[in-house]
């Protein structure tokens, strides 16, 4: 069986800023179509885990851009999964244009939550049904972000909505990039060079939370409050060109 699944996608005009510079949340929801499509493939898709009371968690994602992709062009999405650990399971990420140069490359970071516990499982009997591609974007451990305090940040509320939601019942994951890219004013000379984004505390339907910011020279700090508990959502590290 296929350790790889690479498929094809059209650039919309909404995957763009008003510079024509391509969101993250488009990025990250063309890695989201194919990780589905090729969790389902090799044996570990959302209705088999479901099935037996598990589901996936992404609680980390990164992506790096190296050429800028060009609206309404063809574009080759390719994924496979690295080697388990004990507790997580990291997935790769190539998007290349139709001569096959690359374009981006990312890598993401699932955990398996026990349906009725709410709590991480090792889920030994988990085995993916292919060989394991050997190839990796970022050599090495995939670190999360260090959390850090907020003093003189910028400050937007919002509240999530019904059709932020997953089949989990909890805020996708494509829908925290958005947060962030609504709520930070970029110039028209600032371009993402990466967006790496942890997920701590999943956000549910009609909720209030609270997005800080603030830029570094080329490195803006973003974190999401949940702002009844104060507790923390999530945290995003982007660099700039």
């Amino acid at each position: 069986m296929n350790s790889t699944l690479e498929r094809l996608f059209r650039l919309r005009f909404s995957d763009f800023n008003c510079y024509d510079e391509i969101a993250p949340y488009a990025i990250l929801d063309y890695f989201q179509d194919v990780a589905g499509e090729h969790a389902d493939y090799i044996g570990v898709g959302f209705s088999t885990m479901e099935q037996n009371g598990y589901y996936w968690v992404l609680i980390r994602t990164k992506f790096e851009v190296i050429s800028k992709p060009k609206e309404y062009s063809n574009i080759i999405v390719k994924t496979w999964p690295k080697e388990r650990g004990r507790f997580d399971f990291d997935r790769e990420y190539v998007i290349s244009d139709e001569e096959g140069n690359m374009l981006v490359k990312g890598i993401s970071k699932w955990c398996i939550i026990d349906a009725k516990t709410r709590r991480l499982s090792p889920c030994k009997g988990l085995n993916y049904n292919c060989d394991i591609h050997k190839e990796e974007n970022f050599p090495g451990p995939f670190p999360k972000i260090e959390d850090f305090d907020v003093d003189g940040f910028n400050m937007v509320e919002g509240k999530t909505t019904y059709y932020d939601l997953d089949h989990n019942g909890h805020v996708n994951n494509i829908a925290y990039a958005r947060y962030i890219s609504n709520a930070i004013q970029f110039k028209d000379d600032e371009k993402i060079k990466s967006f790496e984004i942890n997920y701590n505390k999943e956000l549910k339907y009609d909720e209030n939370y609270i997005l800080y910011y603030k830029k570094f020279d080329k490195i803006i700090k973003i974190k999401g409050v949940i702002k009844d508990t104060n507790e923390v959502s999530f945290v995003s590290l982007i660099e700039l060109e």
